[in-house]
């Protein structure tokens, strides 16, 4: 449930206008009900207000972190067909709706080199064997096996494997992607 339906269903279980509780809560009614009807994003002072007028504390409006462990056994990964892509991909991490972080094992063929790119997240990487160069922005980075890198996805970012035999690596994003 968002916090704008939260605090409505709270409001009217009490038996309360949305006066009363702009009142208490030193706020305007046309701001309370833009937060019902989730329009406005209250501050923290401004939902201390709210909460103490309909009688709760803060974590009444905050959902119950969900704790969600995914384990993958060896040999278990998804290998992931996605025909634009030169390269392969294997999911070395499970399904589930509060996964954040896409992690997956990519096998990149002699003499590749990807287009510039950028999207929202952050991207790391770990060579596990060939040669892989990494360009972000203006800076390029020539990496081998044991190398790592880490940037924001937002910056202009393209990769590709100059040597002769496939390169493998360990990469990880967000946000997820498959």
């Amino acid at each position: 449930m968002q916090l704008g339906s939260r605090i409505r269903t709270r409001r009217r279980h009490l038996g309360l206008t949305l006066r009363a509780v702009s009142e208490q809560a030193r706020l305007s009614v046309p701001y309370l009900s833009q937060v019902e009807r989730n329009q406005a994003n209250p501050t923290v002072t401004s939902l201390a207000g709210i909460a103490r007028a309909l009688g709760v504390s803060l974590n009444f409006f905050v959902p119950e972190e969900v704790h969600e462990t995914v384990v993958c056994r060896h040999g278990s990964g998804e290998d992931l067909h996605v025909h634009e892509l030169p390269y392969r991909l294997k999911s070395l991490a499970g399904r589930g709706p509060n996964l954040q972080m896409e992690p997956l094992l990519i096998s990149v063929a002699p003499h590749f080199s990807s287009e510039t790119s950028t999207h929202l997240g952050e991207e790391f990487l770990y060579v596990l064997s060939g040669q892989f160069t990494l360009r972000v922005g203006e800076e390029v980075f020539e990496l081998e096996a044991g190398d790592s890198a880490q940037h924001p996805s937002t910056a202009p970012h393209a990769w590709g494997n100059p040597g002769d035999s496939e390169a493998r690596l360990l990469w990880v994003g967000t946000p997820k992607l498959f």
